[in-house]
């Protein structure tokens, strides 16, 4: 995917990268927002909405925050999967990254697709 290969090329732009991420855990209330009527009816690997939205929430006042002290930053899906599949949040199922850049220009923006390398 090359949305990969240009979230991949804006990290190493990035000064730094915050990592969030949530556990796949119950919280019982039994609310039924995922999907199931209890939280002992959810099966694993089914995440519990409560948590989704928590970290949502906490991506929004990181970015907001940031945005605030005029740094820029960019949610993203690819570059916490890669930290997932590294293990740098154990246990969590759930993780997405920001890079973070005071630079000139917000190398987050106007992005263009990389092109794979041909060998």
């Amino acid at each position: 995917m090359k949305f990969f290969l240009r979230d991949a090329a804006n990290i190493l732009q990035a000064e730094c990268v915050i990592i969030i991420g949530t556990r796949e855990q119950a919280q019982g209330l039994n609310c039924g927002h995922c999907g199931y009527p209890t939280c002992a009816g959810r099966p694993e690997g089914v995440p519990c909405a409560v948590n989704s939205v928590d970290v949502g929430i906490a991506i929004g006042s990181a970015c907001a925050t940031a945005a605030d002290l005029r740094v820029d930053t960019r949610v993203m899906f690819s570059a916490g999967l890669a930290a997932q599949q590294l293990e740098w949040l154990p246990g969590c199922r759930s993780v997405y990254a920001i890079p973070v850049s005071a630079s000139t220009k917000n190398p987050f923006f106007d992005r263009k697709p990389k092109e794979e390398k041909k060998e």
